[in-house]
């Protein structure tokens, strides 16, 4: 039989240029280059991909030598043509030898980056950005891990950048504040790692997402200036260094609380972690902020509820925001005695409830739900539950000034008594359904280790 003739054609040749572009940009780099050997048309067609990333997807014959993954690297911005919208090196284990991603970095940055993703691994020594990234007009993205940055040229400035990811991040002959002001269409700010060694002073009239995971010190200055367009705000900090604090200190004639969270006025979710609630233990709290965050739909706070000022301040911020439509607590953190957990059970005396004497009933009397009620919150969820005293009442207060609430969600531990017995869980669950509560229809769901508890279970 004769061949017909379109078996003699180069199909894989005739594919338009369009869908060639289609095809190599769902394939891992490696991948891509590997193309060049299907046809004479194939072999440069990978050399114009607008985005390069180096991960995982490589390969471990590839990830795991790392002379030959420079190699790689290499040959590929070398034979690369045109623009790279987006360069991306994620946990990969690069040679330690700044030389090698110096010479990456200024090929990318002279060819009108706009995405720049640098996850490094933890070396000995911090990799120093080079000040020619300050150069590049087109960035719009820039994403650091275990780097470092020095002080930048005196006019130098990130004019197109609108997120910004900082993870380890050391910042040599500046500030924090000093990078953000360089950023003024900034709208996405992530610092994960921040520590002591740097205040944070927050002044960018486009920001409107914040995310800062890390340490701070009582004593550092941590600031909101101009911040109108700020929606979405995580603050997750563990802050030390309480020895010797004066009650009503304050900074420049303001207290802490109203630098941190007086400016937020368009706030529409917040959530504060770690024990940063304890960072305004030198205040006077207010029972609520003299600014109202009327936005606020959603409010995640983690108190622990054996620290009286963490109590007050969480209530304060509870209060400001009075159009809240979910709330979420933690509510075991950073508990001041020890619990033992064993297969899951939380292993503690049968008189836990009857602790903290320093929080006693009083406090909650004066929390009078009449003043003030939350007419929109409808979820409530609280985790770390434990059954003690001083939740009890807050779940006392809050369905108190709650009207319109649907559910609440309380998710605890299973406990054993002095002999060793498996208490039953619905004796928890039978004290917080004899609460009052305002809203009629209002359900309370009480979970030990995610499983559900009803009534009656043995």
């Amino acid at each position: 039989m004769k061949r017909g003739p379109s078996l003699h054609g180069d199909k894989i040749s005739d594919i338009p240029a369009n869908i060639i572009e289609t095809i190599l940009s769902r394939l891992s780099i490696r991948e891509a280059v590997r193309t060049c050997i299907l046809s004479k048309k194939w072999r440069y067609n990978w050399v114009t991909l607008p985005e390069l990333i180096f991960d995982c997807s490589l390969g471990d014959d590839l990830i795991n030598q790392n002379d030959k993954l420079a190699r790689f690297i290499d040959g590929v911005l070398l034979n690369h043509r045109g623009p790279i919208c987006k360069f991306k090196i994620s946990h990969l284990w690069i040679p330690n030898s700044p030389d090698i991603i110096d010479k990456w970095m200024l090929c990318v940055s002279r060819n009108y980056i706009q995405k720049l993703i640098l996850r490094l691994q933890p070396q000995f020594e911090h990799y120093e950005l080079l000040a020619s990234l300050y150069s590049c007009e087109q960035l719009t993205h820039l994403e650091v891990s275990f780097c470092t940055l020095r002080s930048p040229p005196m006019l130098a400035c990130f004019k197109s950048l609108r997120s910004l990811f900082l993870y380890k991040v050391d910042c040599i002959g500046f500030t924090f504040e000093d990078l953000i002001s360089r950023c003024p269409i900034l709208e996405r700010l992530m610092i994960d790692g921040f520590t002591d060694s740097t205040d944070l002073i927050i002044n960018a009239p486009k920001l409107q997402e914040l995310v800062v995971d890390g340490f701070c010190k009582v004593t550092q200055n941590i600031c909101f200036k101009n911040t109108p367009l700020l929606a979405y705000v995580s603050l997750n900090l563990q802050c030390f260094g309480f020895e010797g604090v004066l009650m009503n200190h304050k900074q420049d004639g303001i207290s802490r609380l109203m630098k941190v969270f007086g400016s937020l006025v368009g706030l529409e979710m917040l959530s504060v972690g770690g024990n940063f609630l304890k960072f305004f233990v030198a205040d006077l709290i207010p029972k609520r902020l003299s600014n109202t965050f009327y936005h606020l739909k959603k409010l995640d706070l983690e108190i622990c509820f054996n620290d009286l000022h963490m109590i007050s301040v969480g209530l304060c911020l509870i209060r400001s925001a009075p159009n809240l439509h979910k709330l979420q607590i933690d509510a075991g953190s950073h508990v001041a005695y020890v619990l033992v957990y064993v297969d899951d059970i939380l292993v503690t005396s049968s008189d836990s409830k009857q602790m903290f004497p320093h929080i006693d009933t009083e406090f909650w009397e004066v929390q009078d739900g009449r003043e003030f009620s939350l007419n929109h919150l409808q979820n409530v969820i609280i985790t770390s539950f434990y059954g003690l005293k001083p939740q009890l009442e807050f779940v006392k207060f809050l369905l108190t000034i709650t009207p319109a609430l649907e559910k609440i969600s309380i998710h605890g531990f299973k406990e054993v008594d002095d002999q060793g017995h498996l208490m039953d869980g619905s004796s928890t669950l039978k004290e917080l359904m004899q609460l009052p509560r305002v809203s009629m229809k209002a359900q309370i769901e009480y979970f030990e280790i995610g499983e559900l508890v009803e009534l009656g279970n043995e």
